[in-house]
């Protein structure tokens, strides 16, 4: 049996164009199950941009961005501000501890994240709400929790981070990266331009070269490539 093909994915659990991109990949699970691998890598943009998640920003660029895709789950934040998640590290961290048992639990786990995030207005820099989402994916709790407590996979977010903003120098969040060595960021993403000097007001939207279905077509040339380089 030939091995799966792995593509890693970096990017930042409240990346809302991230978030488009798991949502898409997630479509095509059962396509490409057996033959293609997403594996993620933690993609700090608090560790590149030296600032808490930006909550502004990402009220501005969400709302734009959630049209691309009118079955995601999402709905505008609803909770209270003292409730917004200032850093996504704890987050990173869980997946990573997830990834120790198996990379389909992180992949679960990771989606759960984004999910109660963006859909749920959900604090997920708490221990209580990662925890309560591991084990709602089915992660062997015991195992999780001596690793998360531990902080056995902070270094690795670290590292991530690193790796993807200084070693590799991706363009953004998301970018994929295939086993050749060629990055891919954007795939099938409009782009917002903000103005910061009034508060990130979007300004421009350059469209997405694609719309709907037609936008799986360019994931899966992606992977076309992947398999093709490594058959």
């Amino acid at each position: 049996m030939t091995e799966p093909i792995h593509i890693a994915m970096y990017a930042d659990v409240h990346c809302p164009y991230a978030y488009l991109s798991a949502y898409r990949l997630r479509k095509l699970r059962d396509e490409y199950r057996e033959r293609i691998i997403i594996e993620h890598k933690s993609l700090s943009l608090e560790y590149v941009n030296k600032e808490p998640t930006p909550k502004h920003i990402l009220d501005n660029e969400t709302l734009l961005l959630m049209l691309e895709e009118p079955g995601i789950p999402y709905q505008p934040w609803h909770r209270s501000l003292s409730e917004w998640p200032v850093t996504m590290w704890p987050a990173f961290e869980a997946v990573k501890c997830a990834e120790r048992q198996s990379l389909e639990l992180a992949d679960e786990l990771d989606w759960a994240i984004r999910t109660a995030f963006f859909a749920e207005s959900s604090c997920i820099s708490m221990r209580y709400v990662l925890f309560g989402l591991a084990e709602k994916v089915g992660v062997a709790m015991g195992r999780f929790a001596d690793d998360f407590d531990h902080g056995v996979a902070k270094y690795q977010v670290l590292q991530e981070a690193q790796e993807g903003w200084e070693g590799l120098k991706v363009e953004g969040s998301p970018t994929f990266v295939l086993p050749s060595g060629k990055q891919y960021s954007n795939v099938g993403l409009p782009q917002i331009m903000l103005d910061e000097k009034r508060y990130f007001r979007p300004v421009a939207v350059q469209p997405a070269p694609c719309k709907g279905e037609e936008c799986l077509d360019l994931y899966r040339q992606l992977f076309a490539e992947a398999l093709s380089h490594a058959g």
